[in-house]
């Protein structure tokens, strides 16, 4: 069976690997316009990477919990 290099890792691949490709169904994406607000303090925007509150989104390590 011939072999290719995968785009995403650099693995081996079988070759009939991107036929699957074709079987997808393509997804639609949204995007709402984000509407100016509130903003973080200098010092804060820096410790969490955003100034917008909105986008300050820490990860937890747990999916849909609250961060304590």
């Amino acid at each position: 069976m011939d072999q290719y290099r995968c785009m995403c890792s650099g693995s081996v691949c079988p070759r009939s690997a991107p036929a699957m490709h074709g079987m997808q169904t393509p997804g639609m994406g949204y995007v709402p316009n984000q509407q100016f607000g509130k903003t973080f303090e200098l010092c804060k925007a820096l410790q969490v990477g955003t100034i917008f509150p909105e986008l300050y989104k820490p990860f937890c390590g747990k999916g849909g919990g609250v961060c304590r």
